[in-house]
C-alpha cells in the first residue's frame, strides 16, 4: 500500500483498491470567493466488500464511526455509482439506498452513512462551503429534509465530479473558480432532475412544445387560443394551465410576446411603413397597431423606430 501526504492539502492515495483512492483536503481560504462557492476538498473511493469505512486515514473532522456519526462545518456532496448502504441524518430517518444515487451533507447537521457490508459501494464526493448554497437552502432549492437524489447514471453529474477532482488535484491556476462553476452545474443538474423526468413523461409537454411552434409559425396572424386548442385536440382550460406550467405564460401571452418582438424588428430593421406593418401582422388599422404596440413599449411605433435608428453615439441617456 501506498500512503502520501502533502502537508498543505493532506493528500492520501491507497493503490491497493479495486481502483484508486484519493482524498484531497484544502484548507479554508480567509476570505470569501466572488464565486460564491468555495472548494474544500474532493475524492473517490471504491470500497469493496466487508471493508471498514470510512477509511481511518481521513483527517480528524472527516472521519467518523457509525455509533456516533458526524458533524461537518461546510456541505458535502456524494455520488455514489455502485452498490448499496444506508444513510440516516437528524432531519431525516435512517434509509436503505440502491445506487445510483446522491446525498448533500448540510454543516451541523449530524449525519451518518455507509456502504452494506457485503456489497461495498463507489463513491465520488466534493466539499464545498460558500453563499449560494446558503442561499439556496434558504430559499428552499436544497434542505436538510431532502438530501438524497435519485438522479440515476446521470452522465453530465458525472463529468463535473471527475472535473471538480482533476482540478483539486492538480491544482492549476483558476481551479477554484473552475470547481465553483462544477459544483453549481452539479447542484442544478440534482435539483431539477426529477422535475424534468416528471415533465418529459407529461404527454402534455408534447403538445405545448407543439404550441409553440405552431404560435411562432403565426406570429404574423392574430388567432384564437381557444381554435389553437381544439385544434390540438386538448379541452382549453387545461391546455392553457399546461402551457403556462411549462412556458412560465399565458398561450396568449406567448404570442403577444412574439408578436410584440416581431414588430420592434420590422421598425428597427425594414423601411416598412406602419401602415404595411399593421397590414402584415392582420391588425385591424394603423391606429389598432399604434394603440397595441404603446400599452407594451410605453411608446408609439413611430416614436419608438426613431429612437432605435439613432446612431448608437446620438441616443439619448436619461439622468440616473
Amino acid at each position: 500500500m501506498e500512503i502520501k501526504h502533502r502537508q498543505s492539502d493532506k493528500l492520501y492515495i491507497d493503490n491497493d483498491t479495486m481502483e484508486r483512492d484519493e482524498f484531497y483536503y484544502l484548507p479554508h481560504p480567509n476570505e470569501s470567493s466572488p464565486w460564491d462557492i468555495e472548494i474544500l476538498g474532493a475524492g473517490q473511493s471504491n470500497i469493496g466488500p466487508n471493508q471498514p469505512y470510512p477509511s481511518k486515514i481521513h483527517p480528524t473532522g472527516y472521519h467518523f464511526d457509525w455509533e456516533k456519526g458526524r458533524t461537518l462545518t461546510g456541505y458535502q456532496l456524494v455520488y455514489v455509482t455502485h452498490g448499496a448502504g444506508r444513510i440516516e441524518t437528524s432531519e431525516t430517518p435512517m434509509r436503505d439506498i440502491q445506487a445510483p444515487f446522491l446525498f448533500l451533507l448540510f454543516p451541523n447537521i449530524w449525519h451518518r452513512y455507509r456502504p452494506t457490508q457485503k456489497i461495498g459501494w463507489q463513491e465520488r464526493w466534493i466539499g464545498f462551503d460558500g453563499s449560494l448554497p446558503n442561499q439556496l437552502m434558504k430559499a428552499g432549492v436544497i434542505s436538510p429534509r431532502r438530501p438524497i437524489f435519485e438522479v440515476g447514471h446521470h452522465d453530465s453529474i458525472l463529468s463535473q465530479f471527475q472535473l471538480v477532482l482533476d482540478e483539486v488535484k492538480n491544482e492549476a491556476l483558476g481551479f477554484r473558480r473552475i470547481a465553483a462553476a462544477s459544483i453549481s452545474q452539479i447542484l442544478a443538474f440534482a435539483t431539477n432532475h426529477s422535475l424534468r423526468t416528471e415533465e418529459e413523461s407529461q404527454p402534455m409537454r408534447g403538445t405545448v412544445r407543439q404550441a409553440c411552434f405552431l404560435l411562432r409559425e403565426r406570429v404574423d396572424q392574430i388567432i384564437s387560443i381557444e381554435s389553437l386548442a381544439q385544434e390540438l385536440n386538448v379541452g382549453y382550460t387545461y391546455f392553457r394551465r399546461m402551457f403556462k406550467r411549462y412556458t412560465g405564460f399565458s398561450p396568449k401571452q406567448y404570442h403577444t410576446q412574439l408578436r410584440f418582438e416581431r414588430v420592434k424588428r420590422l421598425l428597427r430593421e425594414s423601411d416598412l411603413s406602419i401602415s404595411e406593418i399593421a397590414a402584415l401582422l392582420g391588425f385591424d388599422s394603423t391606429f389598432h397597431l399604434s394603440q397595441w404596440f404603446k400599452k407594451l413599449a410605453d411608446s408609439p411605433p413611430s416614436g419608438w423606430r426613431k429612437r432605435a435608428k439613432l446612431p448608437a453615439e446620438a441616443t439619448f441617456i436619461p439622468d440616473q
